[in-house]
This record gives structure tokens, C-alpha cells and sequence, in this order.
């Protein structure tokens, strides 16, 4: 009992920690200002189509819809990465556990008495809580923009549809996420090298690795199955991060490879970092 309401206080500490780190504010200004532009450059879209002439006259309220509708699709149900949730959960994550060992806070909390196992699940459920946050606050944001855009309520219908399967995805990553970014900075130790790290596995893992498997399919195949074999990407986290908009039309072989890729990511860098971490000492 004991150990659990110390736990509970570590645990405390952690989030009025992060509660009071202005890179957690910056993120969500980040956040509007992302949301803000996009909303805005979907809103000069619209206009521009609107005073294209066809013929001499407008394009039809229907044409300009199925246009900007795919601009606001992976806005509204992408809302994580087009807000960069993603990106700024990495600076976050390297900021908030790289200032424990930097400044020697870990040193002193197992040196009370705290394992080194209570330090790591603490940290994992403050990330885990703020990137459940991010995602929340992106999803409304970026549903404010859709519903102030100039499309038809038909065509926004359309697209809310999809948006609580996204939702329910979004949130289920941010845990997997988290998972990732905990086991990296707790092997890293050092804020530069795990914001350097992360930075760099979004980066080659989310665009790179998706685009050299896009081109190797294309070179390898004659133009007949080529998502037949990319449906395997959706084992990559960082790639479900924009597939994840189209979670609710998911065939049954995606959803597998999708939801059971995550959960075993989130469990191989969960226990995996745990136990890492558990076996070095604490510098």
C-alpha cells in the first residue's frame, strides 16, 4: 500500500513537471498556428476553384467539393499530423525525461528509495497523457476549421463520418508513440541525442522508408498489385499516422496488420526499455 501511494506521488510530481513546461504550451501554439494555416489555405483553395470558369461559367458547388474534400479529409481525420502532434511530442518527450538525468533528479529519486521501474512507468503514463491530450485537441481544432470551411454540409457530413474510427486509432498510436519515445529517451539519456533520435525515426521511418518502398514496388511490379504488398507498411507506426484517417474503411487484413503492428510495437518498447533500463545504473 505503501509503495503504491508513493508511486501515486512520483507519478504527481511527473505531471505538475510537465504541467509547468513551456515547450507543452509552445506545442499547443504550434498546434493552432498549423491548424490556422491549413484552414486558411483550404478556404484559398475553395476560392480559386469557385472563380475558375469552365466554359465560361463557375465550376459546379459539387466539383469544387470533391476537390477541397480530400484537402479537408486529411486535415480533419489526419488532424495529428497535420496539426504536427507528432513532431512535437518527440521535442517533448526528449526535454521532459533528458532534464531528469541532466540535472541528476534521477540519481536522487532512486537514491530515496524510488525503482528505477516506478521512474519509467511514471514517465510512460505523463507521456502517454500528454499525447492523448494532443491528439484530443488536434482532432477539435481541426474540426472548428472544417466546419468554418466552404464546403457543403453534405460534403462535411461526408467527412465526419470517418472521423470517430480516426479518433478511436489516433489515440490508440499515441500510446504506441509514447511506448517509443519513453524506451528511446531512457536509453539515450541525453536530451540532444533522444530528440535527435526520435526526430530522425519520424523522419526516415514516416517519409523515407514509405517512399523507398513506394518506388521499389513500383520498379518490381507491373502496375497489377502494388497496395497488395504495401498493405504491409501499416506495420510501421509512423506510417498508420496518416493511414489512421481512413481507419473506419479498413479491410480486415489492414485492421490486423494496423491495430496488431501497434500493439506490438507498444509492447516491445515498453517492456523492452523497462527492462533496459532496469538493468543499467543510474549516472
Amino acid at each position: 500500500m505503501q509503495r503504491l501511494k508513493n508511486f501515486a506521488s512520483l507519478l504527481s510530481s511527473d505531471l505538475y513537471k510537465l504541467m509547468r513546461m513551456k515547450s507543452v504550451y509552445i506545442g499547443i501554439g504550434v498546434m493552432i498556428f498549423l491548424t490556422m494555416i491549413i484552414a486558411l489555405a483550404q478556404n484559398a483553395l475553395t476560392d480559386l476553384l469557385n472563380s475558375l470558369p469552365e466554359d465560361g461559367s463557375p465550376l459546379d458547388p459539387s466539383e469544387v467539393d470533391a476537390v477541397t474534400g480530400t484537402f479537408l479529409f486529411t486535415m480533419l481525420n489526419g488532424a495529428p499530423s497535420s496539426s504536427g502532434v507528432f513532431f512535437l511530442m518527440p521535442i517533448i518527450a526528449a526535454l521532459f525525461i533528458g532534464s531528469d538525468f541532466s540535472s541528476g533528479m534521477t540519481r536522487l529519486f532512486v537514491g530515496r528509495g524510488v525503482s528505477k521501474t516506478e521512474l519509467y512507468i511514471s514517465k510512460y503514463i505523463t507521456l502517454s497523457l500528454l499525447s492523448v491530450i494532443y491528439v484530443c485537441l488536434s482532432f477539435a481544432m481541426c474540426a472548428v476549421a472544417a466546419k468554418a470551411s466552404e464546403v457543403s454540409e453534405e460534403a462535411l457530413s461526408s467527412l465526419f463520418s470517418y472521423t470517430a474510427s480516426a479518433f478511436g486509432a489516433q489515440i490508440f498510436l499515441a500510446f504506441t508513440l509514447a511506448a517509443i519515445y519513453t524506451a528511446v529517451c531512457f536509453s539515450m539519456r541525453s536530451k540532444a541525442a533522444s530528440m535527435a533520435t526520435l526526430i530522425a525515426m519520424l523522419i526516415i521511418l514516416g517519409d523515407v522508408l514509405v517512399m523507398v518502398v513506394q518506388i521499389s514496388l513500383a520498379m518490381l511490379t507491373t502496375g497489377t498489385d502494388v497496395t497488395g504488398k504495401f498493405v504491409y507498411m501499416l506495420f510501421d507506426p509512423y506510417y498508420c499516422a496518416d493511414a489512421f484517417a481512413s481507419a473506419s474503411v479498413f479491410t480486415p487484413q489492414e485492421a490486423g496488420i494496423a491495430y496488431g503492428g501497434c500493439a506490438m510495437w507498444l509492447v516491445l518498447f515498453f517492456f523492452g526499455g523497462l527492462l533496459l533500463n532496469a538493468e543499467r545504473d543510474v549516472k
